[in-house]
């Protein structure tokens, strides 16, 4: 299966060719305190807005692609991009409660956090709801990220769907401040850069027990010029587990004692899994090692170009 990161919708593989291109100029600046071109088109911010979609976001989208044989605006997709993109909203905006319509149902927290039952859960649903990663109330968050559904599974009563999460075309801004951020600012090195800024997702969906419910699945397909949906699309989709894949591993193997030499085997393999998956990602990711580090480690000193969201969703209910 191959990915093309940001270019993927069926609808826009034919322009795959000119976007690439663009992505070239971007990648050719030093890495000195930089300003990239303004954008062409019309800026996500004007004319498409979505009630449910923060201020602090209005130059940032969500890209999604995927491979011929899963369609991104309906099924099992629909729920999956939902919740993650909540999730990672809520992380940029320090709300743990947030997220689109239904994702408090659909990423229920079961208990308190902190306390010692939450300690004693797996952390593949510890944070159901987000992670609190930036914590400054004035950050703005722009660019593009770029989300790949690089495989999905069938469960007994359910799904498993499995990520790529870049954000090499993502960056910060605080305050004031006319410099732009890299939104993981790397050292030099290619690792750190790749580490942080290509993430894989394993989340787990299921239709069964007392959760399951609550709305009705979309009946038109999901795609649009809007960066949020603005009705419940989870159907009767709830999340299980969601986590980076190296961090399943005490969920995978729930009788072997925490802190063990056999859980730290356990933990290991999980952590080569992910460290594999994330090579699967990177190898078909449009940028190069030298331009993914070139990236993660320059300082903007004007607005990168942002692209509309793919496939973005629906402008009624």
């Amino acid at each position: 299966m191959r990915i093309a990161f940001g270019l993927r919708d069926k609808a826009m593989q034919r322009c795959s060719a000119l976007l690439c291109a663009g992505l070239t100029v971007l990648c050719i600046a030093s890495c000195r305190s930089q300003s990239l071109a303004p954008s062409q088109q019309v800026p996500p911010s004007a004319g498409q807005r979505a009630d449910n979609w923060p201020d602090a976001l209005n130059d940032f989208r969500f890209r999604w692609s995927v491979g011929d044989d899963f369609d991104l605006a309906t099924g099992w997709a629909v729920p999956l991009r939902a919740y993650l993109e909540s999730f990672l909203i809520n992380g940029y905006m320090n709300n743990l409660d947030g997220g689109y319509p239904g994702f408090q149902r659909a990423a229920p927290e079961a208990v308190e956090r902190g306390s010692h039952e939450w300690s004693e859960l797996p952390n593949s649903v510890k944070r159901l709801r987000g992670s609190v990663e930036f914590g400054d109330e004035h950050l703005r968050v722009i660019g593009n990220e770029d989300l790949h559904v690089l495989r999905v599974e069938p469960l007994a009563h359910g799904f498993r769907a499995f990520v790529c999460d870049a954000t090499f075309n993502v960056y910060k801004q605080a305050g004031d401040s006319k410099q732009v951020l890299p939104l993981y600012l790397a050292s030099s090195a290619a690792t750190n850069a790749d580490f942080h800024n290509m993430r894989v997702w394993r989340t787990e969906f299921s239709n069964q027990g007392f959760l399951a419910g609550g709305a009705d699945a979309p009946t038109v397909p999901q795609r649009g010029p809007l960066p949020a949906p603005q009705a419940d699309v989870f159907g009767p989709w709830y999340v299980t587990g969601s986590e980076r894949v190296s961090l399943w591993s005490d969920h995978d193997h729930p009788d072997v004692k925490p802190g063990s030499p056999e859980a730290e085997q356990y933990f290991h393999d999980a952590q080569t899994r992910e460290d594999g998956m994330r090579e699967e990602c990177l190898i078909h990711y449009p940028l190069n090692a030298a331009e993914r580090t070139k990236r993660a480690t320059t300082v903007l000193d004007g607005l990168p170009t942002v692209q509309p969201a793919i496939p973005g969703w629906p402008d009624e209910g």
